[in-house]
């Protein structure tokens, strides 16, 4: 190999070397980008899950006080 061709390789070894660090810093933001999704998206269900229970309590609570008012008047 002469001198030329053993440059041209080195430089494009060294191109793929900066190809492949940009892609392993990309899938870096991207996993970090996902968890902060995954946490968000996990908290909005906790909070639905909690709010339909404490409906679903105010709810019977509601129901109770109204059927004992309505069979105290009959």
């Amino acid at each position: 190999m002469s001198g030329e061709q053993g440059e041209s390789v080195l430089v494009a070894i060294g191109r793929l070397e900066g190809k492949m660090d940009s892609l392993i810093s990309m899938q870096h933001r991207f996993e970090t980008k996902l968890d902060l999704h995954d946490k968000r998206l996990r908290d909005l269900e906790n909070h639905k899950s909690y709010s339909l229970g404490v409906a679903a309590a105010v709810g019977s609570c509601v129901s109770l006080i109204f059927s004992y008012i309505w069979n105290k008047q009959l």
